[in-house]
């Protein structure tokens, strides 16, 4: 089953009622609550084939009001992730406030890691595999029909699926074109052991344009994450709004107050391609 997840920030929604309001005659003030300041823990260690996954960063930074655009980034915390043999590796601050980087990490293929992160007495972990993925097969291009009947350029990859066991992959697709990348969740429920096709096409791509493609091996439980994020994103802008997706990472301190995001570990095809005549 394939699903695409469109993503985009969540205080668009506000945009979109803020353009209905814009219709009414009546100049209206909207006084947005401002929200707390969670933490948010972007820790995604990505071993992108062919490098030797050993340089990986960590970033962290807090929710924001809807009229920051720029989220505050959080410095001095401590982070380091260990594995299932007890090595730890530190992933120190950079010049850039809130980015963490570790550039001794070793990647293993279905080894189970524990994220770390201390921050103003609280600490913060959660645990998962680095998932593999199977290499890319071929990237086609070709045409489609679009809504408006013109034919736009589609790009399509193709892999296998491993036999006798559940698969789950993410594929995201950039291009100068698109805002936000555009997700692509699949898992093998109808294609056990078979080849998989993933595909991208937008309207507005012309010759020369380039892809920008990431493919990854993920596990089921940050597939079924993702998917409540595609939940919330192509929900009814003006209804109420739904609360934040809660991830893996968990307060030791106090449960409830727990940081938003998702620690996960992925192998990853990772290409660029440009569209041809």
């Amino acid at each position: 089953m394939k699903t695409i997840i469109k993503l985009k920030k969540l205080k668009y929604v506000g945009i979109l009622v803020l353009l209905f309001l814009c219709s009414c005659e009546d100049v209206i003030d909207v006084d947005l609550e401002t929200g707390d300041s969670t933490i948010v823990i972007d820790a995604e260690i990505l071993w992108k084939k062919g490098t030797d996954g050993s340089l990986q960063t960590i970033r962290i930074s807090r929710m924001t009001d809807y009229y920051n655009p720029e989220p505050p980034k959080v410095s001095g915390a401590q982070v380091y992730i260990e594995d299932s043999n007890g090595d730890l590796f530190t992933f120190n601050e950079s010049s850039q406030s809130g980015l963490y980087i570790c550039d001794n990490f070793i990647s293993q293929l279905n080894e189970s890691y524990t994220l770390n992160v201390t921050l103003e007495d609280q600490t913060f972990t959660a645990s998962e595999k680095l998932m593999p993925v199977p290499e890319i097969n071929r990237v086609e291009q070709d045409y489609v029909k679009g809504f408006s009947g013109d034919e736009n350029f589609e790009i399509s990859i193709f892999y296998d699926d491993s036999e006798n066991q559940a698969n789950f992959y993410l594929t995201d697709f950039k291009a100068n074109v698109l805002q936000y990348p555009e997700y692509i969740l699949t898992d093998d429920d109808f294609y056990n052991g078979n080849e998989i096709e993933n595909n991208f096409s937008n309207e507005d791509l012309v010759v020369g344009d380039t892809i920008e493609i990431m493919h990854r091996g993920v596990s089921e439980q940050f597939y079924n994450y993702m998917n409540l994020v595609l939940e919330t994103t192509s929900s009814n802008p003006f209804s109420t709004p739904p609360a934040n997706i809660r991830g893996n990472i968990i307060n030791q301190n106090s449960p409830d107050e727990y940081a938003l995001g998702y620690f996960r570990l992925c192998e990853a095809n990772h290409l660029l391609y440009i569209l041809e005549e």
